[in-house]
């Protein structure tokens, strides 16, 4: 989560790449007298829809800095946002029009960084040098931060690099035969419908020929799409960034990698 001013508004916001718009609590967008338009129905994370309306541009300001976040939508606050003080999700990597977001789970710091890729990847590299930098295609079928993985052993498939998930999910489609153990109560989605699966314990995954570690896979039943899911117990202690263009890669600093076995998927 950040900190940010909202219309004058300070409160938290939660970072998260798996949305494809930003989006407001609709009792901050009608505290601030926002006007605000019936929109489509959303679907979030657990399959389930929510009401929204259209709000259009709305400024904020973050870090000392002033954006203008487009064509925001808004939502009935998720319950439990109330009691954490938080007003609405910000998608990054459609913070600004043409520069990436970097999102470094390791300094805890968000930066807007304009420049091209080669400049990005230049900057990222000399930032934090210690850490490989995978440059990852995005899957232009999503607006969401999604690109190609496995679970080492099954199919490639697209998979969400997910900051708002707390941890890695793929359908039970996509890895047959994992034999899960008892459902739990995995989260809920912004609707506020709850969602469960099964652990089937420590995996791998297996990103562009490089292999880590998932402490604990999760497998569900079903899933929105993309099928694969990689959450904050992975991406937790890594650097990330992205744009709102899917043409650009996925840049992605990860510690600890290991090349991938011969022949695995």
């Amino acid at each position: 989560m950040v900190m940010a001013s909202v219309g004058g508004t300070a409160g938290r916001l939660v970072l998260d790449t798996g949305s494809e718009v930003h989006l407001l609590n609709e009792e901050l967008v009608d505290e601030l007298e926002l006007p605000r338009e019936p929109g489509e129905e959303g679907t979030d994370h657990s399959g389930a829809t929510m009401p929204s309306w259209s709000v259009g541009d709305v400024g904020i300001s973050l870090g000392g800095a002033d954006l203008t976040l487009r064509d925001v939508v808004a939502i009935p606050a998720p319950p439990p946002f109330i009691g954490w003080g938080i007003r609405g999700i910000l998608s990054p990597q459609h913070l600004h029009s043409t520069a990436m977001a970097v999102i470094d789970m390791v300094a805890d710091e968000l930066l807007v960084v304009d420049g091209s890729d080669d400049e990005v990847a230049d900057f990222l590299r000399a930032r934090s040098p210690s850490l490989p930098l995978l440059t990852l295609t995005r899957d232009k079928d999503f607006p969401s931060v999604v690109v190609s993985a496995s679970i080492e052993g099954f199919e490639v498939t697209p998979t969400l690099l997910n900051t708002g998930g707390k941890g890695t999910e793929f359908s039970a489609s996509v890895v047959p035969g994992l034999s899960v153990g008892l459902l739990e109560r995995l989260g809920g989605g912004v609707s506020g419908a709850d969602y469960a699966g099964g652990s089937v314990g420590p995996r791998t995954l297996v990103v562009s020929g490089h292999r880590l570690s998932v402490p604990a896979l999760f497998v569900r039943g079903q899933m929105h799409d993309p099928q694969g899911l990689v959450g904050m117990d992975v991406l937790r202690g890594t650097i990330l960034a992205c744009a709102a263009d899917v043409d650009r890669p996925v840049f992605w600093q990860v510690a600890g990698m290991m090349q991938a076995r011969e022949g695995a998927q």
